[in-house]
């Protein structure tokens, strides 16, 4: 049965009407018996490992911290050298935001996440090899350099890639690989940490180049986004991608064919009307909207007391009564697995419930759990209770996995989908700015703030998360549903910059609702005829 209320009165496009009328899958059956989709759905692993450099090394410098081979290799570092150790990693990041838009929008998607990947390689080489603190901190701000043009562009380029019935979850998916990485890190430390030398943790060190060679040398069998061929005037060859892999060469496919018409008429209108530059992130009141959601969202993914959990777990431990070195380790790594687990399960959830409740109910999570670490780890302080010791450890286990609801698969979808194509690297790149700064601001106080304050500067993420849960509520805007150009809509209405293959973008954009009605009554009545459209 149509819903009645295609448009709403703002004349904002209703994402449930936009949805309805795309077409996400021409297929019967499992995505595995399809042999386009297969391929796909094979190749974009390379891309969806973008994260794994991100976590490895949240994991790793938290692992090493715990090691007497690496304290004694630096001299004990604390406080301010402690701190510039971490969070030179993230100060990396915010300088390899420069090169984000320039590479990706300029060379294209594969480049970029080559010269990134090498990049890294060159930074592990460093960290591995370092014989005192200066070469080891140059040798994380190239992994930082490295590791965000991989981390920004490896879910664009799997979002832009994607199946339509796919895209969400292989967006979220591409996410959950910070678990792996972080995981990897804690077990190859709790594997070589009985090591009496410097290996301990030189060999963990090395292990971070791992995902950056495999896509340094697998990228390019990966094919380039048909977006950015549009963009570069290579129609034919998006087309033939497109038909390629979502329809075995068919490129009468209806998916197929309307795919390529949006995404061609989209591009074309942005180029045209010159809505390319840095300017425009600010240009309008609904592009300072996304703007504010990227650096909103930069902010809560490092500041949600996520960071003082990664980097800072031995501190946390300690100040709940684990001390030893075994079970410090092994407490890590596991917790990381758990981790994982959460992620990659919760990665199916965006397609199914949306984005925006999942981060609203993580962070309602995230508050209360925080909020029981602070207390049972204030209760076994001054009453040495070990039963508040292991309740403490328990929900610390548990943090990682309600933060991974809505804030590593639903949010790194979100970010992605919201921009249009002229600005998405540029939002991107907005969004990694925030996350570095955020990310070096927290690794670098959170050290002083335990020295300080104890385990009451736990008390700081409880009230910080709280704000994070009200701004999300009122500010963001759900996006499930219509097709990745198809979300201007959400944003713009009619004055989204978007094809009009769509019929209802065509009559909000036309304002001809009474003259269109009939006809997207029409299309819709026969959409609604198919298996129910994907995310």
């Amino acid at each position: 049965m149509l819903n009645p209320n295609l448009f709403k009165a703002t004349g904002h496009a209703d994402r449930n009407a936009l949805a309805v009328a795309t077409p996400t899958t021409s297929k019967q059956g499992h995505w595995w018996h399809d042999r386009g989709l297969l391929k796909l759905n094979f190749l974009l692993i390379i891309p969806i490992m973008s994260e794994y450099v991100q976590g490895y090394d949240a994991s790793l410098i938290n692992n090493v911290q715990l090691l007497k081979t690496w304290q004694d290799a630096f001299n004990r570092p604390t406080g301010s050298l402690l701190g510039i150790m971490s969070a030179s990693y993230w100060i990396g990041n915010i300088l390899g935001v420069a090169l984000i838009t320039t590479l990706s929008d300029r060379w294209g998607r594969r480049v970029a996440m080559f010269v990134g990947s090498i990049i890294c390689i060159v930074g592990t080489a460093l960290v591995a090899g370092s014989v005192e603190a200066g070469m080891f901190v140059v040798g994380r701000l190239l992994l930082g350099t490295g590791g965000v043009l991989v981390g920004a562009i490896g879910p664009v380029l799997t979002t832009e890639l994607a199946y339509p019935s796919h895209r969400a979850t292989a967006t979220a998916l591409s996410n959950t690989q910070y678990s792996t990485g972080s995981i990897v890190a804690a077990w190859v430390t709790f594997g070589t940490f009985r090591l009496a030398n410097s290996w301990a943790w030189r060999i963990p060190s090395l292990f971070q180049a791992l995902p950056s060679v495999l896509q340094a040398a697998g990228i390019f069998f990966l094919p380039e986004s048909p977006r950015y061929l549009v963009s570069v005037g290579k129609e034919e060859k998006a087309l033939e991608v497109l038909a390629e892999y979502y329809a075995n060469g068919d490129r009468e496919d209806e998916v197929v064919q309307y795919a390529y018409k949006e995404i061609v008429e989209t591009i074309e209108l942005e180029i045209a009307s010159h809505k390319t530059k840095w300017s425009e992130l600010w240009s309008t009141k609904d592009n300072r909207w996304r703007s504010f959601i990227m650096i909103w969202c930069g902010i809560c993914k490092q500041c949600s007391g996520n960071s003082l959990v990664s980097y800072y777990l031995g501190a946390m431990l300690k100040n709940a009564g684990i001390t030893e070195q075994v079970k410090t380790t092994l407490i890590n790594a596991t917790s990381q697995m758990f981790s994982l687990a959460c992620s990659v399960g919760f990665a199916f959830l965006p397609a199914i419930y949306g984005r925006r409740p999942l981060m609203l109910l993580s962070m309602a999570l995230m508050f209360s759990v925080f909020l029981l670490i602070t207390i049972t780890t204030g209760v076994f302080i001054n009453t040495k209770s070990n039963s508040a010791s292991y309740a403490s450890v328990a929900f610390i286990y548990l943090y990682s996995g309600v933060h991974n609801l809505g804030w590593t698969g639903a949010v790194m979808l979100y970010v992605v989908e919201i921009l249009p194509y002229s600005l998405r690297a540029k939002g991107i790149a907005l969004y990694w700015l925030m996350t570095g700064a955020a990310g070096a601001f927290s690794t670098y106080v959170n050290p002083l703030g335990i020295a300080h304050l104890g385990w009451k500067f736990y008390f700081f993420y409880v009230a910080w998360i709280a704000v994070e849960f009200v701004v999300v509520y009122f500010v963001f805007v759900e996006t499930k549903g219509p097709s990745l150009e198809g979300i201007a809509m959400i944003f713009d209405g009619k004055n989204a910059t978007i094809g009009t293959v769509n019929p209802v973008a065509e009559a909000i954009k036309q304002e001809k609702f009474g003259e269109k009605a009939g006809q997207v009554v029409e299309y819709v009545e026969r959409v609604d005829k198919r298996p129910a459209p994907g995310p």
